[in-house]
């Protein structure tokens, strides 16, 4: 059975949140989301890998079987979720890592611990030139182009890893009331970065609703 962190209320929408690389389901984000939008949705996070076919079959089968309205990813998990088959629901993405044969590149053959406990009970990952390849057969712009109108960005200039790269290939294809550029965190979603996070999630709610 798939590692899947929610919690139980079958009477409220979905929210799916797709973690990062060398994170997991048991993360922070799960719970800080499920707190802020408590009663307004239940929040499921399935435990994701390295490798991008292994962790779109497990999304896709979720998105099946749960049908979230909204699909937060983060770093990598914002490349999962433009990726998948995710039926209507809208896409926020945070600092999404587009390019990842390059920029996980730095990680390469070396043995990395997780940063979170993660619910498969593995600690450690060691990620290969054959892993980075894969990535190689998705075309993140030609995805971005068909449904761009379903996806909601949030990018920071201050990104310590990715730089501001994910902010100019998002510029060229995204309409530029989805696109929220700031300067106040860094790499991973925290701090100020959270409070942008919630606010855009809100305005994606309220144009669902509309």
């Amino acid at each position: 059975m798939t590692n899947i962190n929610c919690n139980k209320n079958d009477n409220l929408p979905v929210m799916m949140y797709l973690h990062g690389f060398m994170s997991g389901a048991n993360g922070a984000k799960q719970r800080q989301l499920q707190k802020r939008f408590k009663g307004q949705f239940r929040v499921i996070a399935p435990e994701l890998y390295a490798e991008p076919e292994i962790s779109l079959k497990i999304i896709n089968e979720l998105i099946e079987k749960e049908k979230p309205e909204i699909i937060v990813g983060t770093s990598l998990g914002g490349f999962m979720a433009l990726m998948c088959e995710a039926a209507d629901a809208d896409l926020v993405i945070v600092n999404p890592c587009l390019f990842p044969n390059t920029q996980l590149a730095l990680w390469c053959d070396k043995e990395l611990p997780y940063f979170c406990q993660r619910l498969d009970g593995v600690q450690t990952y060691r990620l290969t030139q054959a892993v980075l390849d894969r990535y190689l057969d998705y075309n993140i712009f030609d995805i971005l182009q068909a449904i761009n109108h379903h996806v909601w960005a949030l990018c920071s200039t201050a990104d310590d890893l990715l730089g501001d790269s994910h902010v100019q290939a998002l510029e060229k294809l995204l309409p530029k009331n989805h696109l929220t550029i700031v300067d106040d965190f860094g790499h991973q979603c925290n701090g100020a970065g959270l409070t942008h996070l919630y606010d855009l999630i809100e305005r994606v709610i309220a144009y669902r609703r509309y």
